[in-house]
């Protein structure tokens, strides 16, 4: 018969997991991983994409033909940024490439006005910010979808700029100001080297400052951020007050790269800003992601885009595949969302 004591000994071993003696790595784990790795895990897939296209094309990986992928990519890459803060609150902009159009027809009408080049910048940014502050204002304090915000926030600021440019581009610019777009140090131009410190700054402010840290929490959990403190609705209206002012600065160096600004001129570029933020990992329901994850979502839509253009793809065959790749990443977030709710 059993003595007490060992059948204690064997309930408690019934009741206790066995632990494994293999140790458990962090490298199938994504909530485990170090965050640079974590960040950087789209960095094989866009390595796969170059050499693929490298093999099928000639001149791709040339000195210059990295740099017009860069130049290319730099209004997507610096409205991108805005997008990310936008996507790691849960929210969505889709007024991006019409704030983008204001922002340019307003700083190229100051600078055709008064041939200031600084009242032209200064015009744009605070345009692309006051749009901005406006449209999260009413996301935060209106029980609206952002979606149906931003896209109301879209056709307002479309016709607007229309309307108040006459639906005509405002040119010429100075060709100092489009010389922004086309020169810099080393051969880069200079808006190449503007997106590369704009993402390190975001960066900064996402990992490093208080604020960067409530975008998350209310990204993560908007009730539980409430709980423990945070303003969720000025958070919010801050983040979209953030992306307004990107987009300006995309929109202003896109006035430079096109030497004059038009309304629509922005459009376009949507599709590719969102999907840029998605492509780098950033989750669609908010709460992970970031700047380095963006960066790499960007040049893998520059290069992908370049290769296309390199093997003689027509422009609706390149919009097919893009779309198909932005379907993919945003439907790999959702699975992978609905695994770990489910671990």
């Amino acid at each position: 018969m059993s003595s007490p004591e060992s059948v204690r000994r064997e309930d408690a071993a019934k009741a206790s997991p066995a632990r494994s003696a293999k140790p458990v790595s962090w490298l199938g784990d994504p909530d485990r991983r170090p965050g640079w790795l974590t960040d950087l895990s789209m960095l094989p897939a866009l390595v796969v994409v170059v050499g693929v296209l490298s093999v099928l094309t000639d001149g791709m990986l040339t000195p210059s033909n990295i740099v017009n992928v860069g130049s290319q990519s730099a209004v997507v890459a610096i409205a991108a940024i805005g997008a990310t803060f936008v996507i790691l609150t849960g929210g969505i902009d889709l007024s991006t490439g019409s704030v983008i159009g204001a922002s340019g027809v307003s700083a190229a009408w100051m600078i055709t006005s008064t041939g200031s080049v600084a009242a032209g910048v200064a015009a744009g940014l605070l345009t692309g910010t006051v749009i901005g502050l406006v449209v999260g204002t009413v996301v935060a304090k209106m029980p609206v979808v952002p979606f149906a915000v931003t896209l109301a926030a879209l056709y307002v600021v479309s016709g607007a700029t229309t309307l108040l440019s006459h639906g005509k581009t405002i040119a010429p610019v100075p060709a100092g100001f489009i010389e922004f777009s086309i020169d810099g140090p080393g051969g880069v131009p200079y808006s190449v080297w503007l997106a590369v410190v704009l993402y390190a700054v975001a960066q900064t402010f996402l990992t490093r400052t208080a604020w960067g840290r409530r975008v998350l929490h209310v990204g993560a959990n908007a009730e539980v951020a409430r709980i423990s403190g945070v303003h969720v609705a000025r958070t919010k209206a801050s983040v979209y007050a953030v992306a307004g002012l990107f987009s300006a600065i995309a929109g202003i160096v896109l006035t430079s790269g096109l030497a004059g600004a038009g309304a629509g001129m922005g459009g376009p570029l949507l599709l590719n800003i969102v999907g840029a933020v998605v492509l780098g990992g950033t989750s669609l329901f908010g709460g992970r992601g970031s700047l380095l994850r963006t960066a790499v979502g960007v040049l893998f839509l520059g290069f992908l885009s370049n290769g296309m253009s390199l093997l003689g793809l027509a422009s609706f065959d390149q919009q097919i595949v893009t779309g198909a790749v932005i379907f993919i990443a945003a439907s790999a977030d959702g699975i992978g969302r609905r695994l770990r709710r489910g671990a």
